[in-house]
């Protein structure tokens, strides 16, 4: 039986894993970059720390009472004091009543509290400023409570 020569490995094997490994390791730098960009900013779902609404334009009420669909996706601030909590779920979250005030305009308006807010007591009374967005069904979600 004739022995078969031995060819190794050739230059464009060499090459294609070289590039493979380049990619992986671009590919990653790029993660660690997002993720750590994510942890270190703050965030916006926090209790003010790193707020990237600080700009928000204080909501019209008129505005909201009249067309709240009108609204959808854009960020307001609001100011006012807890009327009541209308209801509660584990999974959603809390729906309070907030007498707001704005331009010399004073009306309930229902704002959605996400369950991310849970270690944040929020009482009969307490006066809260909060950055809210306004949802798919004109509902306000606080996106930001202060």
């Amino acid at each position: 039986m004739p022995r078969r020569a031995s060819s190794g490995i050739n230059t464009g094997q060499i090459i294609g894993i070289s590039v493979a490994i380049l990619g992986f390791l671009l590919a990653a730098a790029l993660m660690i970059k997002l993720v750590a960009g994510d942890l270190f900013s703050g965030g916006s779902s926090g209790n003010g720390g790193g707020s990237q609404h600080k700009n928000a334009t204080e909501l019209r009420l008129t505005s909201y009472r009249d067309n709240a669909n009108s609204l959808r996706g854009n960020v307001y601030r609001v100011d006012g004091r807890v009327e009541e909590t209308l209801k509660w779920t584990p999974d959603r979250g809390r729906l309070i009543s907030l007498d707001a005030t704005a331009d010399g305009v004073s009306m309930p308006v229902p704002v959605l509290i996400p369950e991310t807010f849970s270690s944040i007591n929020i009482d009969r009374g307490a006066e809260l400023s909060l950055v809210v967005r306004v949802g798919r069904d004109g509902t306000l979600v606080a996106e930001e409570i202060e």
